[in-house]
């Protein structure tokens, strides 16, 4: 009856409707991002060397993300499907309790290290800190937002998507421009708006009962031996996009160009990732049906596919004429390799789709396989090419590495990819 209902809607184009309020809503943060490009791009505002360390920031944040989350975002959204809502609660509460040990740990870690992390980063201290808060309360914005699109909500997606953003740009411009706060004032915008986005997801997780259940060992066993393939899957994430930038840590002026390089050219996973929020939950519910229909996974992956060739393609005719028009003189450097960039992402974007196959079946020892493979291309990549043309050299070891990517992706889901683009039924 489920895949029933799922036909019917989007034959009544209600799926496309709540496609449209995701991919909105994802460009619609990311884009007034893109808007405020020509004031983060300023020296006035925010220097190079600025936008050097909030790049380390950020990337610390992503590095973080898989031992604080552990597996829990992705088992999330696939065991919503699968328990009984009493089970769920379970589940999630004793995930929940998790992470908070998990964070109290990252903290303790950074501390120990923190004199190393300055020494060779240039970290400063208060890293030390914000960045297993911002960590943790990036968890508790993920885990709403899948609940939320696997609830089907997607007018709180938009409510949530653009409270967020006001929130953060908001007193984000007010400390930069007006208070002179550097990168300091972007950073506490984040935090503040991720404070909120917090409170009101604890809200949300209590009305809908998926928290305050029991905390089952169980739950937390099963968590801990899934959460090894995740956390590895994770540190893969966290090498591809962010090792080159650890790579061109030792200038930050330099690397706040290619970050800035990598923001605009991130227009493509982030149209990508507008799609997912729509498409994961679609296939996981096609895929737990008795009898898959591969056909309407096809289709699927078919829109979606186009969808990214017509995004590269928009990419490419007008990078250099945006650069021009929005971007700081000091930053036009990186249009001598933007395009590897943006090549690269598209690649990724391909292969990131075929990533919902592993998650539902919960492949560990593919996902292993993979995500090994993968850090051994990036860094084998990163390492040759940086060392060679330094930020030139990252740019195309983006394209190279996402490339090679791609093809093990195709390698280690083509079981599940014969059964779609062969079946009949």
């Amino acid at each position: 009856m489920a895949l029933l209902t799922l036909i019917n809607n989007i034959k009544s184009k209600q799926g496309l409707r709540s496609a449209g309020v995701y991919t909105f809503t994802n460009f619609f943060t990311k884009g007034i991002s893109f808007l405020l490009i020509p004031i983060f791009t300023n020296p006035r505002f925010l220097t190079p060397t600025d936008n050097g360390l909030l790049s380390l920031f950020s990337s610390s944040v992503l590095f973080l993300m898989p031992f604080i989350a552990l597996g829990l975002t992705q088992s999330t959204s696939t065991d919503f499907f699968k328990l009984e809502k009493k089970e769920f609660k379970n589940f999630f509460t004793s995930g929940f309790a998790l992470t908070i040990i998990t964070t109290v740990l990252a903290f303790i870690v950074l501390y120990l290290l923190k004199d190393y992390l300055h020494f060779k980063y240039g970290f400063p201290i208060n890293f030390v800190w914000i960045i297993p808060v911002v960590t943790f309360l990036n968890f508790c914005s993920e885990q709403i937002t899948g609940l939320i699109r696997n609830n089907e909500q997607p007018l709180k997606y938009l409510g949530i998507g653009i409270t967020k953003t006001a929130v953060e740009l908001g007193i984000a411009l007010l400390l930069i421009v007006l208070y002179k706060y550097g990168w300091m004032g972007r950073v506490t915008g984040m935090v503040a708006a991720l404070v909120l986005i917090s409170g009101y997801a604890l809200y949300y997780f209590i009305k809908n009962g998926y928290l305050f259940g029991k905390i089952k060992v169980n739950y937390i066993k099963a968590e801990l031996q899934y959460a090894f393939p995740i956390i590895v899957m994770q540190a893969n994430m966290f090498i591809m996009s962010s090792s080159d930038k650890f790579f061109l840590a030792n200038d930050h002026a330099l690397l706040g160009v290619y970050t800035i390089a990598c923001t605009f050219a991130s227009a493509i996973v982030i149209f990508s990732s507008a799609l997912i929020q729509y498409f994961f939950p679609k296939i996981f519910l096609l895929l737990s049906a008795e009898v898959v229909l591969y056909p309407k996974i096809r289709t699927l992956l078919f829109y979606y596919f186009a969808a990214m060739v017509g995004s590269l393609i928009l990419f490419i005719s007008f990078a250099s004429l945006f650069y021009h028009l929005f971007i700081n003189i000091k930053y036009y450097e990186a249009l001598k390799y933007i395009y590897f960039i943006a090549a690269g992402y598209f690649f990724w974007t391909l292969a990131s789709i075929l990533y919902s196959f592993l998650l539902y079946y919960k492949e560990k020892t593919t996902i292993i396989i993979h995500s090994v493979l993968c850090m051994i291309v990036t860094i084998t990549s990163n390492y040759y090419f940086i060392n060679k043309w330094s930020a030139y050299g990252a740019g195309i070891a983006v394209m190279v590495s996402y490339f090679i990517v791609l093809l093990i992706t195709v390698i280690v889901t083509k079981k599940y990819l014969k059964n779609i683009f062969q079946s009949k039924n």
